[in-house]
Protein backbone atom coordinates (compact mmCIF):
# COMPACT_ATOMS: atom_id res chain seq x y z
CA UNK A 1 0.00 0.00 0.00
CA UNK A 2 1.45 3.35 -1.03
CA UNK A 3 1.39 6.27 1.33
CA UNK A 4 2.18 9.96 0.94
CA UNK A 5 5.75 10.96 1.77
CA UNK A 6 6.08 14.72 2.29
CA UNK A 7 8.61 16.70 0.25
CA UNK A 8 10.48 17.61 3.44
CA UNK A 9 11.40 13.95 3.78
CA UNK A 10 12.06 13.28 0.09
CA UNK A 11 14.45 16.23 -0.02
CA UNK A 12 18.09 15.15 -0.42
CA UNK A 13 17.14 11.52 -1.04
CA UNK A 14 15.96 10.78 2.50
CA UNK A 15 19.10 12.33 4.04
CA UNK A 16 16.87 13.19 7.01
CA UNK A 17 17.09 9.55 8.16
CA UNK A 18 20.28 10.54 9.99
CA UNK A 19 18.15 12.77 12.24
CA UNK A 20 15.32 10.28 12.90
CA UNK A 21 15.10 7.48 15.43
CA UNK A 22 14.08 3.94 14.51
CA UNK A 23 10.36 4.50 15.16
CA UNK A 24 10.31 7.67 13.05
CA UNK A 25 12.13 5.94 10.18
CA UNK A 26 9.56 3.13 10.35
CA UNK A 27 6.71 5.65 10.04
CA UNK A 28 8.35 7.12 6.93
CA UNK A 29 8.87 3.69 5.37
CA UNK A 30 5.52 2.12 6.33
CA UNK A 31 3.18 5.09 6.71
CA UNK A 32 1.31 6.20 9.83
CA UNK A 33 -1.45 3.60 9.76
CA UNK A 34 0.72 0.62 8.85
CA UNK A 35 3.22 1.50 11.57
CA UNK A 36 0.49 1.73 14.21
CA UNK A 37 -0.92 -1.62 13.06
CA UNK A 38 2.53 -3.21 13.29
CA UNK A 39 2.77 -2.22 16.96
CA UNK A 40 -0.41 -4.10 17.89
CA UNK A 41 -1.33 -1.34 20.36
CA UNK A 42 -4.63 -2.98 21.33
CA UNK A 43 -2.86 -6.07 22.66
CA UNK A 44 -1.69 -5.52 26.25
CA UNK A 45 0.94 -8.26 25.83
CA UNK A 46 2.44 -6.82 22.62
CA UNK A 47 6.21 -6.23 22.57
CA UNK A 48 5.74 -2.46 22.25
CA UNK A 49 4.41 -2.36 25.83
CA UNK A 50 7.28 -4.28 27.41
CA UNK A 51 9.12 -2.28 30.04
CA UNK A 52 12.91 -2.12 29.52
CA UNK A 53 13.52 -3.31 33.10
CA UNK A 54 11.47 -6.44 32.29
CA UNK A 55 9.47 -5.83 35.48
CA UNK A 56 5.89 -6.98 35.05
CA UNK A 57 4.75 -8.54 38.33
CA UNK A 58 3.98 -5.31 40.18
CA UNK A 59 2.91 -1.83 39.21
CA UNK A 60 6.03 -0.07 37.98
CA UNK A 61 4.62 3.33 37.08
CA UNK A 62 3.61 5.01 33.89
CA UNK A 63 5.06 3.46 30.74
CA UNK A 64 3.93 5.75 27.90
CA UNK A 65 4.25 4.57 24.30
CA UNK A 66 5.30 7.31 21.90
CA UNK A 67 3.90 6.67 18.44
CA UNK A 68 5.29 9.26 16.03
CA UNK A 69 3.23 10.60 13.15
CA UNK A 70 4.26 11.96 9.76
CA UNK A 71 3.19 15.45 10.88
CA UNK A 72 5.47 15.24 13.93
CA UNK A 73 8.39 14.10 11.76
CA UNK A 74 7.91 17.01 9.34
CA UNK A 75 7.71 19.41 12.32
CA UNK A 76 10.88 17.90 13.82
CA UNK A 77 12.79 18.25 10.54
CA UNK A 78 11.58 21.85 10.19
CA UNK A 79 12.79 22.63 13.71
CA UNK A 80 16.19 21.06 12.99
CA UNK A 81 16.52 23.16 9.85
CA UNK A 82 15.70 26.33 11.83
CA UNK A 83 18.30 25.43 14.46
CA UNK A 84 20.94 24.85 11.77
CA UNK A 85 20.04 28.20 10.16
CA UNK A 86 20.41 29.96 13.54
CA UNK A 87 16.74 30.91 13.76
CA UNK A 88 16.19 28.80 16.90
CA UNK A 89 18.49 28.06 19.81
Amino acid sequence: MKHHIPDEIKKNCFDCFKSLNAAERAVVLLGDDAYRESLDLDNDDAPCWKIPSKESTIFVGWNPQCVPTMEYIVWKLDQLQKIRAGELT
